[in-house]
């Protein structure tokens, strides 16, 4: 960003993303004043299953030193006919201001597919906060229409 004038910090970020076939991958970049983060991602598609998984690092240099949190997340889904069946686990471990030792999140899901733009889906998750002096375990259900413009 070009920082002309605004309250914040000059932001830097940077991606790259690779596409060949069935395989995706994605690396980011971001820096704003002491904050940074680093980032990458994998998708595989093997028929009517499909892998992913992400890690991202955040960091912020503070005194009396650096607050951290290392971020990341596995998730599956099997597609069969207009269904698709999801699942997701995902957490962090945490330090500093970030928490104290983070959380874990569990998803499972199901999407029906009513045209390529439409689908009807729902949703069971689950969040473990090992840092019980923040917020306490939370879980939703969830129902709804999406549709893609």
């Amino acid at each position: 960003s070009a920082g002309e004038g605004a309250p914040r910090e000059r932001l830097f970020d940077l991606a790259a993303n690779y596409d060949q076939g069935p395989l995706h991958l994605g690396a980011g970049y971001s820096k704003e004043g002491n904050a940074k983060q680093f980032a990458v991602r994998g998708l595989y598609e093997m028929g009517a299953f499909t892998f992913g998984a992400y890690v991202q690092r955040e960091t912020v240099d503070g005194v009396p030193g650096p607050d951290s949190r290392t971020i990341g997340r596995v998730s599956g889904m099997y597609a069969l006919g207009a269904s698709e069946f999801h699942v997701n686990v995902g957490g962090t471990k945490a330090g500093g201001s970030f928490g104290l030792s983070g959380a874990k999140q569990y998803t499972f899901g199901y999407n029906y597919n009513l045209s390529k733009r439409t689908k009807v889906y729902g949703y069971y998750t689950a969040i473990d906060n090992t840092a019980k002096n923040k917020a306490g375990d939370f879980s939703s259900l969830a129902a709804g229409i999406r549709h893609n413009f």
